[in-house]
């Protein structure tokens, strides 16, 4: 009704991040992307027709080049604040992009993250400003700078600690933690993600609490998590995306169980297939993507050659990772590694 009977576009701004928020909460991804882009073209911010690796990589140096007008991290932390409303709602469009553009569409990630950090700097810090700039930390790790990288993901946390981006701060806090797993001890680390989990509980934003329970469930498993208070953990995080009706996220950890129980002897039959996630699968290349490297890594385990064999050409299609990095990439190098090391050894 809000969006029915408002007067002008702007009024009908909130309306719409509402409405696409609550698309991407339902797993409605493509939708939800569609109108973001829709909206950005309407407020003048244009994203690109080409996400070519040369394209992406002009971006960054372009990005690169304007971040260097700042002398410290304290200059850039402390920098004016955005003040026109159509820029501020920009930001929150793309800011809505970014972790839709995660799962659907990641080559053209990148674009949106640049788009962040640019405005932030031609326009001014908006309350989204944080996510932005740890998602360039990611990048830049991701390119293989993990010094730089980090550096940004703590320019990130202390903007959203500056700010008190109540919004953001659930995705802010996850992404960041899976990069600082890289240079700090990771048991530890990843106990952030229960913050994350708390903040963005508070603050009401189910994304937030989605994401860093999916991270933290597939990093406790990588870090040597005892499977059973692994598979305690798994429980909690399941019965909440059940209860959120969250089936994008619930398709990316239910294959665990099916893992956690062979693993542990027990029958993976008695796994049922949740009513939606099928569908999501089918949908989402990245979870078909995850769902490959764990059944590679199982059959790899149990030494089932030619199964694993199977499920490693199925792994290897995708390539969705081109600009992003996680802790829970490091496993999928590892064993994707010793699989390609086998496969080769048995073909010669």
């Amino acid at each position: 009704q809000i969006i029915t009977f408002a007067k002008s576009f702007e009024e009908k701004l909130n309306a719409t991040y509402n409405t696409v928020s609550a698309l991407a909460y339902a797993s409605q991804l493509p939708e939800s992307v569609n109108r973001s882009i829709l909206v950005l073209s309407q407020l003048g911010e244009e994203l690109p027709d080409s996400y070519s690796e040369s394209d992406t990589k002009l971006y960054i140096e372009q990005t690169q080049a304007m971040l260097k007008g700042f002398t410290t991290d304290q200059e850039l932390i402390e920098y004016r604040r955005m003040v026109d409303p159509k820029k501020i709602m920009a930001m929150k469009f793309y800011a809505r992009l970014e972790t839709s553009f995660h799962m659907t569409k990641v080559e053209a990630q990148p674009i949106v993250t640049m788009k962040i950090v640019q405005l932030s700097i031609t326009q001014g810090m908006s309350p989204v400003s944080p996510l932005g700039f740890t998602f360039f930390g990611m990048l830049l790790a991701r390119l293989g700078d993990i010094r730089e990288g980090c550096r940004y993901v703590r320019i990130g946390r202390k903007l959203l600690d500056g700010m008190g981006s109540k919004e953001v701060a659930g995705e802010v806090i996850a992404i960041g933690t899976q990069i600082m797993c890289f240079v700090e001890p990771v048991q530890a680390t990843l106990e952030t993600h229960v913050q994350g989990h708390t903040t963005a509980m508070a603050a009401g934003d189910t994304h937030g609490v989605m994401l860093n329970s999916a991270c933290y469930i597939g990093s406790l498993f990588w870090a040597g998590t005892k499977l059973s208070v692994w598979r305690e953990r798994y429980h909690l995080a399941r019965r909440l995306m059940e209860e959120h009706d969250h089936m994008t996220f619930l398709a990316h950890i239910t294959q665990w169980e099916k893992n956690i129980s062979i693993l542990t002897g027990a029958d993976d039959s008695h796994v049922p297939e949740i009513e939606g996630v099928k569908n999501v699968r089918e949908g989402n290349p990245h979870v078909s993507y995850t769902q490959a490297l764990q059944e590679m890594y199982i059959k790899f385990m149990f030494r089932e050659y030619e199964e694993m064999k199977v499920f490693a050409e199925k792994y290897y299609d995708f390539d969705l990772h081109a600009w992003n990095l996680t802790f829970i990439h490091t496993a999928h190098t590892f064993y994707g590694g010793l699989v390609s090391s086998w496969v080769y050894r048995q073909s010669k």
